[in-house]
């Protein structure tokens, strides 16, 4: 499991502009520290002054921070360092987003690769086929050998070509291999865009058939982390499982958003829960 133990006082005692004027209309969202109602921001390389200001006003409701799409290699040194430090200053994890890996291991670089994210301070690398293709045998080691030296695994199922698209069952076979193998938490992938990936159709719509069978098919939730980064997705899984379901890919200018849903501030969440202090709900 993730350990998001390391928060500075900043954000378990943050006081927020509305605190003692009205109660949040939904309540039972984890605080900080937390292992559930996990928030992993998805990162496409910003620079220094603005990750800080980011984590100033939203650092207490983020728990995980990507750095995607491999910009990882492009960083300058100096520079990447002193981001990572930044983030893990807050008590935030930095994952390493799939990309990296996978360019890693299509160029026989995976054991170098673990060992500068070790070297760097990166908490998690997530172990994906998204782009290219990964053998489960080779997954299972990769994953293994992570483990072994010291970084936490997050794996992705599912791929990011419509055509290649995984369906329920697969995916929940490689969500139990993946768990077998050590893995600390599955992603449902979910892309950038939201659409026509894993439980979504082609318009960002989810398919509930699919949604439900998995839903059905997984043993612990709370290891799952599902990449939604459109608003109206990010709604429609709170809806159903609550303001503490796992989800990834949020981008920066969404966390606030995101955490607004949870605490059932605006749209549909804040709908529902006046329904059900009026009695109306169904």
């Amino acid at each position: 499991m993730f350990d998001h133990r390391r928060r500075n006082s900043m954000n378990e005692t943050v006081k927020k502009g509305m605190d003692g004027v009205y109660p949040f209309p939904v309540s039972g969202r984890a605080g900080q520290p937390r292992s559930t109602g996990l928030t992993m921001v998805i990162d496409m390389g910003s620079g220094l002054a603005a990750t800080q200001d980011l984590l100033d006003y939203a650092g207490y409701c983020i728990d995980m921070f990507k750095l995607s799409s491999g910009t990882m290699a492009l960083y300058p040194d100096p520079i990447l360092r002193r981001k990572v430090e930044l983030i893990r200053s807050r008590g935030i994890e930095v994952e390493a987003g799939g990309s990296h890996f996978e360019v890693a291991n299509w160029k026989g670089a995976s054991t170098k690769y673990f060992r500068k994210l070790v070297e760097l301070g990166v908490d998690v690398v997530e172990i994906a086929d998204g782009h290219l293709p990964l053998a489960d045998s080779v997954r299972i080691d990769r994953i293994k050998e992570a483990k072994d030296l010291g970084l936490k695994v997050a794996t992705e199922v599912g791929k990011k070509e419509p055509s290649k698209n995984l369906k329920a069952q697969t995916i929940l076979e490689q969500y139990r291999e993946n768990i077998d193998a050590g893995s600390d938490y599955i992603i449902i992938e979910g892309k950038a865009s939201g659409m026509d990936v894993g439980i979504f159709d082609e318009k960002g719509n989810i398919d509930e058939s699919e949604l439900a069978e998995i839903t059905c098919g997984i043993s612990d939730m709370g290891r799952v982390i599902w990449e939604a980064p459109l608003r109206p997705q990010q709604q429609a899984l709170i809806l159903r499982f609550g303001p503490n379901v796992n989800l990834g890919n949020i981008f920066p200018q969404e966390v606030y958003p995101l955490e607004l849903l949870r605490n059932g501030l605006m749209l549909s969440p804040l709908i529902e829960a006046y329904k059900r202090e009026r009695g109306e709900s169904k």
